[in-house]
């Protein structure tokens, strides 16, 4: 019993990826079916982690109720069997978590999502059985929606960076910087690329992983009569011949988008491009010192880096937000709230303002990161960001962009 990986060139697209075996090395069927149909949409990443969790509420079925046990309930519409496989399972994941001190609601989730999509899927060809199991699923979520292996967590305060951190990294990244602790000009220019477009378009490190060599593009703007750049987030247009054994892809479809650039970004991605990626044995614009496609470890190892390197200030601001350092995804952070402050500032009324951020960072029209931002944003407000501390911050973002987008 395995999660696998599909990557042969031969299949079709639309069905590489995580796929789920038994013990004969046979599909999980309904978890493929689960996987391929409702949850299409899923980004390779997340499509993982879902079914990482579903194999473990199988494996937890087959010990219980014998090998097949799940598909065979899921098959025939088994209800009672159903909710005693999804109580024992919740039974073993709070036993888990008391045991290991983690937290398994994220698997919890994903079993009662499995079971409720795949009930719904096969109830809706037929109207009796479909009244009948209808009102077995709203028992269902009542029954569940409640309760979960670990209490959870209230969610991190979303919160930017301190104007001063964000001097300071810009200083630490700069190729130009004596502080610079990247050994090489090919490594200094790599790295400052990767953090102009998490700090200014708010990348996650996925993204800035499967970037093409050509995904900056441009074309004549009639309406300055000179040139613009965006840069395409999508894809990976060369996953066939991606190596990497945790090959990065987009979160979810919604994460297709074209962000316009700066002359800053344009230029510096110019000079990597110009200097330091001549002959580069794959298609991908962030490359390794040993000629391979940047893995995500790189990226995040690139951020250790610079955290040793952090002055006592900055380190003093981190601090007090009880931060050891920083990470990528701080950076998408700051991104965001700034860019929130920015469309507020200029006449965007929230709502208006949260749905334009919602498109630019590729959050889908179900998540709930764009209220999360909104509501940094009046706890910012009302906690006195607006204060000379919070200007420089602005004033600090606003020098790095070069100008307004």
């Amino acid at each position: 019993m395995a999660c696998i990986k599909l990557r042969n060139p031969s299949i079709p697209k639309s069905t590489k990826g995580w796929l789920l075996v038994d013990d004969l090395g046979l599909p999980r069927f309904w978890a493929t079916v689960w996987a391929d149909v409702p949850k299409a949409n899923m980004g390779l990443t997340t499509r993982g982690h879902h079914l990482y969790a579903v194999e473990r509420f199988y494996q937890a079925t087959d010990r219980q109720f014998g090998l097949g046990a799940l598909d065979r309930m899921l098959s025939e519409l088994d209800m009672p069997s159903l909710e005693s496989a999804l109580s024992s399972f919740l039974a073993s994941l709070r036993n888990d978590g008391r045991l290991r001190g983690i937290n398994n609601n994220q698997a919890w989730g994903s079993a009662k999502s499995f079971v409720a999509d795949t009930v719904s899927h096969l109830s809706a060809s037929s109207a009796d059985d479909y009244g009948k199991i209808h009102s077995r699923l709203i028992r269902l979520d009542r029954l569940y929606s409640q309760v979960s292996p670990a209490r959870p967590k209230p969610p991190a305060a979303i919160r930017a960076l301190p104007a001063t951190v964000v001097e300071d990294i810009y200083e630490i990244f700069s190729p130009t910087s004596p502080r610079n602790p990247f050994r090489t000009k090919a490594l200094q220019w790599r790295n400052y690329l990767m953090f102009l477009l998490m700090l200014h378009l708010g990348l996650r490190r996925g993204e800035i992983a499967i970037l093409p060599a050509d995904a900056i593009k441009s074309d004549f703007d009639i309406a300055t009569g000179g040139e613009k750049f965006w840069l395409n987030v999508a894809e990976s247009p060369y996953e066939d011949e991606d190596s990497r054994f945790n090959a990065p892809s987009l979160k979810t479809a919604h994460s297709r988008r074209q962000l316009p650039l700066t002359e800053e970004i344009v230029s510096v991605s110019d000079i990597l491009l110009g200097n330091y990626r001549h002959g580069a044995p794959h298609s991908y614009l962030f490359g390794s010192q040993h000629g391979k496609a940047l893995s995500l470890r790189s990226i995040h190892r690139v951020f250790e880096v610079a955290n040793e390197h952090l002055s006592p200030s900055a380190k003093k601001a981190l601090a007090a937000r009880n931060k050891l350092g920083i990470t990528a995804h701080d950076l998408r952070h700051t991104c965001a709230v700034f860019r929130l402050g920015r469309y507020v500032s200029l006449g965007d009324e929230l709502d208006l303002a949260t749905e334009k951020l919602r498109i630019f960072f590729g959050w889908s029209p179900s998540s709930p990161m764009p209220r999360h931002y909104a509501r940094a944003y009046f706890e910012s407000s009302s906690a006195d960001m607006w204060n000379e501390t919070y200007d420089r911050l602005v004033t600090t973002l606003r020098s790095l962009s070069g100008k307004d987008q």
